[in-house]
């Protein structure tokens, strides 16, 4: 066989693929002393991932909070706690890739059965799934002329770290702490020689029963750091993260002189950094035999690649919706759970950031009784974003909410926003060449062709079946790409 290929092989780390699934969760609590619930919280978080093959099997722990009224109308807490095991189907897992995993609690419902109370809370899993990948090329071979380029590979790889912290604060007294929530927004992440460093924002909200039995809510923003240990974290790299709340635990202790207290703030976190990085890699994409046809077989990959990180702040205003709606006369006791779900589109003039804030307001009516409702603020608004694809996290602080005189209610935020922009790469490249049927050779020494006019020096090789430098060397004074009415001539040696 005259024409003898060689091949090389790429191999790198990267995403393989991103799968999304939900499960349901349900805990039982005793129901015969719970008169009306007033908020559940529900948080869910990661406790393993395996990678098997054509699918991703993770369990978590799922904690829940009730805030409701006794038959009394005495406000109580209750706690719950469950485990949870389900998996995410993807063609492309194999056990030896892996996987991380992040959740959402969503639709959260009760009912009532027997002395029972079952809350059904939905998890939602968005899982990234990584492993091994590699590209398989033509670089040449004998009797082979080839056209080369070079790609440029996108790597993503995944280190994961935790960090525990302590924070306090003064606030009025407090009788007991009835429930609290906590979103971590990512600010920075910056790598350095071996080390990922993560600089971030904490939201917490903390609803407390005063020594009047009243209702009300605390807000603070606490700046979070982690540093994680990375070999990868070196050379032309950059990375993102999120972050989450892994536990979270607050005392009060009480200043009787003073008549405050002293919260104290104990929490653990958990970081999954993202690093980017870039290879060249030197590949076929176009080939041809002067002796014989050579088929190729062709491939395409690609991926995505980290441009922008940028972090921003946004103020929300509106009337929002109350569910189910409010009637009679009611005042804010308490504002609990503060969230936004944001999601960026592309618009005509460029992105936008388009979501709602959420929140369970509790209400105190003329009687000293509770009623609770589920708040909804929409909110669109432009972004300063480049990029194919925009990503963004953001926590909620300041939530201020009040009724205008025509009953309705008016609400104000500030959005802390972490956006992530990303360019799609794809690649193609000439996997495999074979040898077909020989060429025919002229016997005439020498032939005048007619290229088309904008053909390349390459295009007029390969459909002449000679080496581009040979052409070039036997028509001098030919530039290309060649215009109408350009004539070529070839020689060839007689035998």
């Amino acid at each position: 066989m005259s024409i003898q290929p060689q091949y090389e092989t790429y191999r790198y780390t990267g995403e393989i693929a991103r799968l999304q699934s939900q499960s349901i969760v349900e805990c039982r609590l005793p129901g015969s002393e719970i008169g009306s619930i007033l908020a559940v919280q529900a948080n869910a978080v990661p406790t393993e991932c395996t990678c098997a093959d054509g699918e991703v099997r993770y369990g978590g722990k799922l904690t829940l909070c009730v805030v409701y009224e006794d038959g009394d109308r005495k406000i109580c807490r209750a706690e719950r706690g469950a485990e949870f095991y389900h998996k995410a189907e993807g063609s492309a897992v194999t056990p030896a890739c892996f996987a991380k995993t992040a959740f959402t609690a969503e639709n959260i419902s009760y009912r009532r059965e027997g002395s029972g109370l079952y809350i059904s809370v939905i998890i939602g899993a968005d899982t990234c799934v990584y492993g091994g990948r590699q590209i398989e090329y033509l670089i040449g071979g004998e009797g082979i002329v080839t056209k080369k380029e070079t790609l440029s590979v996108y790597k993503t790889t995944c280190v994961s770290g935790e960090a525990e912290a302590e924070d306090e604060f003064e606030t009025d007294y407090v009788g007991d702490i009835l429930m609290h929530s906590e979103n971590a927004v990512v600010t920075h992440v910056g790598v350095s020689a071996g080390q990922i460093d993560i600089e971030g924002e904490l939201s917490l909200n903390v609803c407390v029963l005063k020594a009047d039995n009243a209702v009300c809510s605390y807000e603070r923003i606490i700046p979070v750091r982690l540093q994680i240990p990375c070999e990868e974290a070196f050379g032309q790299v950059t990375a993102t993260a999120r972050v989450c709340v892994k536990s979270a635990e607050l005392t009060a202790g009480v200043d009787e002189e003073k008549g405050k207290s002293k919260i104290v703030f104990a929490y653990s976190l958990a970081a999954d950094c993202f690093l980017h990085s870039r290879d060249e890699v030197t590949v076929v994409s176009d080939a041809f035999s002067p002796q014989a046809e050579l088929p190729l077989t062709r491939a395409n990959d690609g991926g995505r690649y980290l441009t922008n990180q940028l972090k921003c702040t946004e103020r929300v205003s509106g009337v929002a919706a109350l569910s189910p709606a409010v009637e009679g006369e009611y005042s804010l006791a308490a504002a609990v759970l503060p969230r936004a779900e944001i999601v960026c589109r592309k618009s005509e003039t460029g992105f936008e950031a388009e979501g709602a804030l959420t929140a369970e307001v509790l209400l105190t009516g003329a009687d000293g009784g509770y009623k609770s409702c589920s708040l909804t603020l929409p909110f669109v608004f432009p972004i300063d974003a480049r990029g194919e694809i925009v990503e963004a996290d953001c926590i909620v602080c300041g939530l201020n909410l009040r009724r205008n005189r025509g009953g309705e209610t008016e609400a104000e935020a500030t959005l802390k926003i972490c956006l992530r922009s990303y360019g799609n790469a794809s690649w193609e490249y000439v996997r495999e060449a074979n040898e077909g049927e020989a060429h025919v050779e002229k016997e005439a020494a020498i032939s005048v062709f007619v290229p088309r006019a904008g053909e390349d020096l390459w295009q007029v090789a390969k459909r002449l079946s000679r080496d581009p430098e040979e052409l070039q060397k036997s028509n001098p004074d030919l530039e290309f790409p060649v215009k109408e009415g350009e004539r070529i001539f070839v020689y060839r040696q007689i035998k």
